[in-house]
């Protein structure tokens, strides 16, 4: 039953959040049954590939297709999120080998992919088949979506790219824009042309929340992201989100249930670990990075 509960066009097989020191990287090799996906949420390097030296950076992505020789070295500290995956139709084969996502390309919003690894590590723990599924159709679509970003840019269309199918609301998108501003209530409302009760009670209608606390809520999610794939400190962060440390460690820990020192400590303990999502795949078999 559990084998069933999988995606039919695409396979999840391995993930991993991996720091690379400066100086350091994989050595060139090959794949002979997957493909590979390499995220650079921060840093840079040089991916060869074949007989080509792609320099990429960071908020940057590059597919490493099957059987062709590949490996990075990276100039800099650099995190990265990694993701191999078979794909089984040979449709969908074509239709990757058509986009030419083999040359680093920009990705302006990675928050699809982090959420398939936080996926990962929740079915590490679990072995929650649906959990599998989930991460399987997941990638799909994060991956179908940077295959449709590279398919308009090769038709010279712009393409808005959005972590929602639905897009925010006008007040929704203007919090996001201001995480990291000191605002106030009477600002916001003054925006928008209303008088802050009657601000409130439209959010209230519109979003279940005053303003202030949805951008709150905007704010621990980001500090959260922050905590997970960043090496900032406790005072960078706050700072950062506009809030003074000893209000943001209080706020983070009565949502949380956790101080954020706690939080990162958690999050952190599968960093460099290999989250294995098929029981055929070798770990073995796999490359392991040179410092």
């Amino acid at each position: 039953m559990q084998n069933s509960i999988r995606d039919n066009q695409l396979r999840m097989l391995w993930s991993s959040r991996i720091d690379y020191s400066e100086n350091s990287g994989v050595k060139p090799h090959s794949h002979a049954d997957l493909y590979q996906l390499l995220l650079i949420i921060s840093g840079s390097g040089t991916v060869q590939l074949g007989n080509q030296h792609l320099p990429i950076t960071s908020n940057q992505y590059i597919l490493l297709p099957q059987t062709i020789e590949h490996g990075f070295q990276f100039s800099e500290d650099t995190t990265t999120l990694d993701f191999k995956f078979q794909i089984l139709c040979k449709e969908f084969r074509e239709l990757v080998s058509d986009c030419n996502l083999m040359e680093p390309a920009d990705i302006n919003n990675l928050d699809q992919f982090k959420q398939v690894f936080k996926l990962s590590i929740a079915y590490q723990k679990t072995k929650d088949s649906l959990l599998r599924y989930r991460i399987d159709v997941g990638f799909k679509a994060a991956f179908l979506f940077l295959l449709h970003a590279r398919q308009s840019l090769k038709n010279s269309q712009r393409l808005t790219e959005t972590s929602e199918v639905v897009s925010d609301s006008a007040i929704v998108q203007f919090l996001r824009e201001h995480i990291h501003t000191k605002i106030t209530l009477a600002e916001i409302a003054r925006h928008f042309g209303f008088h802050p009760h009657y601000f409130i009670n439209l959010c209230h209608k519109e979003l279940g929340l005053s303003p202030m606390h949805y951008l709150q809520q905007l704010r621990l999610e980001k500090a959260r992201e922050y905590l997970e794939f960043t090496n900032m400190s406790i005072d960078e962060i706050a700072d950062t989100l506009s809030l003074s440390t000893p209000y943001f460690s209080r706020l983070f820990r009565e949502r949380e249930g956790l101080p954020p020192s706690q939080y990162r400590e958690q999050t952190r303990t599968l960093v460099d670990k290999d989250i294995i999502l098929e029981q055929d795949f070798s770990v073995e078999m796999q490359p392991r990075r040179n410092n």
